[in-house]
């Protein structure tokens, strides 16, 4: 009786750890780690792609291929990488894809449809950025020193979002303000110089089209006046006259990221203008002033109102680079959507938002200046 009751057990147990009918086997996968799109002069997609052979990366030899194809759809320009490559393309999970200006101005969605569609493609963790001109020669480079060119480009727009350079973004996160009709996004901006890849700041978008960017240098402002920074936000301003070359007429100072505090409020007048206050509070610690007097309290009261001005100038000037390009990447009109529904709906959000009135203010406040006072 106890056999039969084993053998019973045995075969209930058999049937909870068979196999899975659609698995799929990883070792005849070969792992695409950077793809990049671009529109070739008939109006064709390109697609480059790099390949990479994991197979012998416990000895730090993994390898890659560069392989193009051209198609009307990404589904289509895949197959025929496919066609060229032994086993089966699958896309890693930490990737980076990269888009072209050409394309990212006609519209961005018709070439991510097919990535959010397919169950098996990675979206949680894999970046997303913009090249200016072509994306695809920045993957042909195969390699930046000794690190493959997926995984160089990753990391660098990793290290650039921990610096608030870029705004953190993902192709999952993506995806909602992109079919939102009440918010814009923005994306990374690369160029390539030469050999090197650089950041050329953040492209702008209207809707699901690249309309304009701002500088590296406005990025790390405006990642903070987004309210969604990361550990390190830095800058240098010139606070007295003279030569450029001269390096006392700097200061570089550094936000204490933990107690930034920054606000937005939408308000509606009765006469149906359209009111944002943005207001960002930002402690910060000098890192460097050959000039030092920083042991001078009506010195640092006159460098705090001095920066307070430069950076709400600067914030200023963000602004009415998003205005001109029609991105709302603040979400104004995701908060009238919340709060003021009527008036959303009276509305034409594209010929409004750039009628919008702006007051922002940032708070400069020196709270440290290292170990020389």
């Amino acid at each position: 009786m106890k056999k039969k009751s084993r053998a019973l057990r045995m075969l209930t147990l058999l049937i909870f750890i068979t196999g899975c009918w659609d698995q799929d086997n990883l070792k005849d996968a070969r792992l695409a780690n950077a793809s990049a799109y671009d529109l070739t002069p008939e109006g064709m997609l390109l697609q480059t792609l790099e390949v990479v052979d994991d197979s012998q990366s416990n000895q730090g030899k993994s390898t890659n291929e560069i392989h193009s194809g051209t198609g009307h759809s990404v589904r289509q320009s895949t197959d025929k990488i496919r066609a060229k490559v032994t086993g089966d393309i699958r896309f890693f999970k930490y990737g980076v894809i990269l888009y072209g200006t050409s394309l990212a101005r006609k519209d961005l969605y018709p070439y991510l449809d097919v990535l959010y569609r397919e169950p098996d493609h990675p979206t949680s963790h894999v970046k997303v950025a913009i090249v200016d001109g072509l994306a695809g020669e920045i993957i042909d480079q195969k390699s930046i020193g000794n690190l493959l060119i997926g995984e160089f480009i990753t990391k660098k727009i990793r290290s650039l979002e921990e610096m608030c350079m870029f705004p953190e973004m993902t192709l999952e996160t993506l995806l909602p303000p992109m079919l939102d009709p009440g918010q814009d996004f923005v994306l990374p901006y690369l160029s390539k110089e030469g050999e090197d890849i650089t950041a050329r700041g953040i492209a702008l978008f209207h809707g699901q089209k690249f309309t304009g960017s701002l500088s590296s240098e406005q990025g790390v402002l405006y990642v903070l006046m987004t309210g969604k920074w990361k550990n390190t936000a830095r800058f240098v301003k010139r606070i007295h006259p003279g030569p450029v070359g001269d390096v006392q007429n700097f200061i570089t100072y550094q936000a204490k990221i933990q107690n930034v505090k920054r606000s937005l409020k939408v308000n509606v007048q009765r006469d149906g203008q359209i009111d944002v206050e943005l207001n960002l509070k930002l402690p910060v610690d000098i890192v460097e002033y050959a000039r030092n007097h920083l042991q001078d309290k009506a010195n640092v009261q006159r460098l705090n109102r001095q920066l307070s001005e430069i950076m709400t100038q600067d914030a200023e000037q963000i602004i009415r680079t998003l205005q001109e390009n029609g991105c709302d990447a603040f979400g104004v009109g995701r908060q009238l959507i919340a709060h003021y529904p009527a008036v959303w709906k009276s509305v034409d959000w594209n010929k409004e938002y750039p009628n919008i009135r702006f007051h922002p203010q940032v708070t400069v406040d020196i709270v440290g200046n290292g170990i020389l006072n």
